[in-house]
């Protein structure tokens, strides 16, 4: 029950995330509603995305493989940083969480890869296997989509803030 609504959840941000793209480009005037209130998705999103990856750990007992704890890290990281600071005014920020998000986009790619087409290629090590699936919801959503989503996500609101505060300074 609790993957399902993850899940659920999951889609939903994808969609957002979408939408959002779309919005962006046709330069909606929506827009700027959205931004007033980014320093609160994001760290919505990461707490989140972080509460859910512990708790699929120590409640379920889903043990993280190699992959999965990179991933974990540029979350994590996401996370702590969006408390620190209002993503709409700090540029050094925007930078801290776009590298975490391209890093974490970057080990996610490989992993779904590796989920989609099991070769056989177990990168994780003696650890537990990259090629386990503990969750597999609607024909797609997996733990590593699920990361995927989230870090895409957090790349472009960090893209949209730092292009919002160009656009202001100048």
């Amino acid at each position: 029950m609790f993957s399902t609504l993850i899940s659920l959840g999951i889609i939903v941000l994808q969609i957002l995330t979408i939408v959002f793209v779309i919005l962006w480009f046709k330069k909606h005037k929506f827009l700027n509603k959205i931004y007033s209130y980014s320093h609160l998705v994001l760290p919505i999103i990461f707490i989140g995305s972080a509460l859910g990856s512990l708790i699929f750990e120590f409640v379920y007992g889903f043990e993280p493989c190699l992959l999965c704890w990179y991933q974990r890290i540029s979350i994590f990281g996401i996370a702590i940083l969006s408390l620190t600071g209002d993503i709409r005014k700090n540029s050094f920020l925007q930078n801290q969480v776009i590298l975490f998000s391209i890093i974490g986009i970057a080990v996610a790619l490989v992993h779904n890869y590796i989920d989609i087409f099991p070769s056989g290629l177990d990168i994780c090590g003696a650890g537990p296997s990259c090629l386990k699936r503990y969750v597999y919801e609607f024909g797609y959503i997996t733990i590593p989509m699920m990361s995927l989503t989230v870090l895409v996500s957090g790349l472009v609101i960090s893209l949209f803030a730092k292009n919002q505060l160009k656009k202001s300074t100048f």
